[in-house]
């Protein structure tokens, strides 16, 4: 666990900037059959200020939903730094994000909060990845629901 203590004292902890991929009301699904790790095509970019500052990633989806055989569904946040490849901010935890299991919380919301301290001045891509890990259909974001991703940037 990692606290994070914004300003005390210290004269620091202004927000620098803030990026928002928004979606009042989602047209359609966002959704996967793969039982792999797949783009959701949510995407925010930030470019930061200066190195050393802190970027906050929060991303939340109204109501994910799970149809088939198989009952669950789960994803993790991806980053990409630069010109680098996309990678998973927490390569082994299946429940970076959320979980899903059509016997107890089917429709219920995702959300996940974390943060990355920047190295560079390089510009920073973040996507949710999801997955169906028994087949069927992933919903990370249903019909007519709502779903955000936002970065900001804190001065350190």
């Amino acid at each position: 666990m990692a606290l994070i203590t914004l300003g005390a004292n210290s004269g620091k902890g202004k927000v620098l900037q803030i990026v928002r991929t928004y979606d009042a009301n989602a047209s359609s699904h966002i959704e996967t059959t793969s039982t792999s790790l797949t783009a959701s095509g949510i995407q925010a970019s930030i470019t930061p200020i200066k190195s050393g500052n802190l970027i906050l990633v929060d991303f939340g989806s109204t109501m994910v939903d799970h149809t088939g055989s198989s009952q669950d569904g789960y994803g993790r946040m991806y980053q990409k730094i630069g010109s680098g490849s996309i990678a998973a901010m927490a390569s082994s935890h299946n429940y970076h994000i959320g979980y899903i299991d059509n016997g107890s919380n089917r429709y219920a919301p995702f959300s996940f909060s974390g943060s990355y301290t920047a190295t560079s001045t390089d510009t920073l891509l973040y996507e949710p990845y999801i997955k169906s890990p028994g087949g069927g259909t992933f919903r990370l974001v249903h019909h007519n629901a709502s779903y955000a991703l936002t970065l900001t940037e804190v001065e350190q």
